[in-house]
């Protein structure tokens, strides 16, 4: 076997990827399981890792007792004498005469300090090392079964990729091992905890899955470097299904093809997501498929729980299960059907290598899902607000919506939903059954809709009815405003849209569709002059009643506009309102003396009606 050098801090030129790098690594590996001490073992990891991604080697130690203690590299062992926690021993020297700087030396020394206290301060467990502003850097536990043998540091200019990072885990368990090869741990019991939950446990024989790497460390160089193998040849499958495009079933359909068993993923609350390989019995899959029992949720919820807490693959009846997660946040679970109990430690590492691949797609798609309703509010609000530039055309080109057609606004409300981001799930599901491109966004409690094409129709009301049927109720409203033929008529369109749906919400039937052309008389109201005058004309008719209700906190202006809405009937008015019929007599007795009006007469009548409307659209009662 050719000798291989020993990997050092400083630049170097990484391998890009693993399979590139695997005839060489083999080597690496080989060179560090033949070790006959412990620094050639830890080197030798090292150089392993260095490898495989854009690592540099930063100090590696052994423990003792529980006590860390550095171990330099053999070329620098001499010059560094005994002193295991000296800065010379983890540095070479700076210069070709060996005398570095004062000042260079001191910082060294200072540092190699500071890194032999943190790492004192471990755990026993890998720690990320590096600071806000400072290179990646990473503390690898070596470890075995339940005791930590050592520790390698590695450091990157760029931060590894998911799939470096698993490979380096890797390459820690077999230095683990080899080390537990030397330091006599052949003896140590392996660490079984109990199951919990009937249905659930770990693979019989395996304990910590992860802790082993599923290689004894009795066993030879040969085998080891053939398991090891394996591992790198399914890493390679996954991370080429990854980067294929072929997404989450592309993925599983390697993890199939590697096992041969079949794959699944599953969402957080157990639901089948997509399968790879020959299906035993349905999965169960979807909203559609109604709750899981309470027995067999809670279950399943101790399960999860455990399978977090504790690396590794665990066992669920007839599955190997693996949770996929992204800095702690769970996002399901990945496993493999294996009823026969057939599957062997390459094939639960290929396991949690998938949860690997998988964790940071499932995590992206979870921020999409989370970003486009963002992204779709935030564009409609520039839109209706006026803020018309060539990136919106761009930015709703990528949602899937060309803006470069005829458009009109459509506002709704519908009280009835627990809040406003169901009411724009049902607008979304509904205009894809009635074949409508929208864009969905909102503003304060209304839901607002750009509804796209050049159907002359108003669309309220179909909209109005498949909304209804999505939501379960049909206790809501719709205000529809008019055509845009350019984009900088949304907002008149989402000011005629707001209108139409006030007049909606204050008449009569106040649930259902209205559009701006249905206004009629309404339509006078719009902004400048238009909305000055009606301001005249209500403070005209009503001004002194209005004024007696603020002084008062009385409601005759309200107790008016019922009267008049319901065509002169006490009998409705008391009804609408809540009050007594002679209390009704009573208010519109008061509202004769107060304005001076006759209630009798048709002119006054119909001029305190509209000064009624008017004032309900204008300025709508709290």
């Amino acid at each position: 076997m050719d000798a291989v050098p020993f990997p050092t801090a400083g630049p170097r030129h990484p391998i890009p990827q693993p399979g590139a790098a695997r005839h060489a690594l083999l080597r690496l590996v080989t060179v560090m399981l033949d070790g006959e001490d412990e620094r050639e073992v830890l080197w030798g990891g090292m150089a392993a890792i260095a490898a495989t991604g854009p690592f540099t080697a930063e100090a590696a130690y052994t423990v003792h007792d529980g006590l860390a203690r550095r171990c330099p590299p053999r070329r620098v062992a001499a010059s560094a004498g005994a002193r295991p926690r000296s800065a010379a021993a983890g540095k070479p020297a700076a210069d070709p005469t060996g005398e570095a700087p004062a000042e260079a030396a001191v910082a060294d020394a200072v540092a190699a300090d500071r890194l032999d206290r943190r790492i004192d301060a471990l755990d026993g467990r890998s720690r990320h090392l590096h600071e806000p502003g400072t290179p990646w850097a990473r503390a690898i536990a070596l470890r075995y079964r339940d005791q930590c043998l050592g520790y390698l540091v590695v450091r990157s200019l760029t931060t590894p990729s998911a799939e470096e990072t698993a490979l380096t885990d890797l390459l820690a368990q077999q230095t683990g091992n080899a080390l537990a090869r030397l330091t006599g741990h052949r003896g140590s019991p392996a660490r079984v905890e109990p199951a919990s939950t009937p249905g659930t446990g770990d693979l019989p024989g395996t304990g910590n899955l992860r802790g082993t790497g599923g290689a004894s460390p009795t066993a030879g160089p040969g085998a080891t470097v053939s398991a090891l193998a394996s591992r790198l040849a399914a890493q390679d499958a996954l991370s080429r299904a990854a980067a294929s495009g072929r997404g989450e079933q592309g993925i599983l359909q390697a993890l199939h093809d590697h096992t041969g068993l079949a794959a699944l993923t599953e969402d957080r609350f157990g639901n089948t997501r997509a399968w790879a390989g020959p299906r035993r019995d349905e999965p169960r899959t979807g909203p559609g498929s109604g709750p899981r029992p309470g027995p067999e949720s809670r279950r399943r919820d101790t399960l999860m729980h455990r399978a977090r807490c504790r690396p590794g693959a665990v066992r669920d009846r007839d599955r190997l299960v693996v949770p996929i997660e992204m800095a702690g946040d769970p996002l399901g679970a990945v496993a493999l059907f294996d009823p026969d109990r057939r599957a062997a430690d390459t094939d639960t590492s290929a396991l949690e290598q998938a949860a690997l691949v998988l964790a940071p797609l499932l995590s992206h798609e979870r921020r999409l899902a989370e970003l486009e309703p963002q992204l779709r509010r935030e564009l409609v609000d520039r839109l209706i607000s006026g803020e018309v530039a060539d990136d919106v055309f761009t930015q709703a080109a990528v949602l899937g919506h060309d803006l470069h057609r005829q458009h009109r606004v459509a506002v709704m409300e519908w009280p009835g939903t627990a809040h406003g981001a169901a009411l724009g799930d049902a607008v979304a599901r509904a205009a894809g059954r009635l074949r409508r491109d929208v864009l969905v966004g909102s503003r304060g409690a209304a839901t607002v809709v750009l509804v796209a094409g050049e159907d002359r129709r108003d669309p309220g009301d179909e909209l109005y009815r498949a909304v209804s049927d999505e939501l379960g109720t049909r206790a809501g409203a719709i205000g529809v405003g008019g055509h845009c033929d350019d984009l900088t008529d949304l907002p008149h369109s989402y000011d005629e849209a707001v209108r139409a749906l006030t007049v909606r919400r204050h008449s009569q039937d106040q649930y259902g569709s209205t559009s701006f052309e249905e206004l009629g008389l309404y339509r006078m109201m719009g902004t400048g002059d238009g909305e000055r005058e009606a301001d005249r004309f209500v403070r005209e008719w009503l001004g002194r009643l209005l004024d007696y209700d603020a002084r008062h906190h009385t409601e005759l202006v309200m107790t008016l506009s019922r009267y008049l809405e319901s065509g002169g009937s006490y009998d409705t008015t008391s009804e609408t309102l809540l009050i007594h019929r002679s209390t009704v007599r009573y208010r519109l007795q008061r509202i004769r003396e107060i304005t001076g009006h006759d209630l009798s007469d048709v002119e006054t009548r119909l001029n305190l009606h509209i000064a009624t409307r008017i004032r309900n659209v204008l300025d709508p009662p709290r």
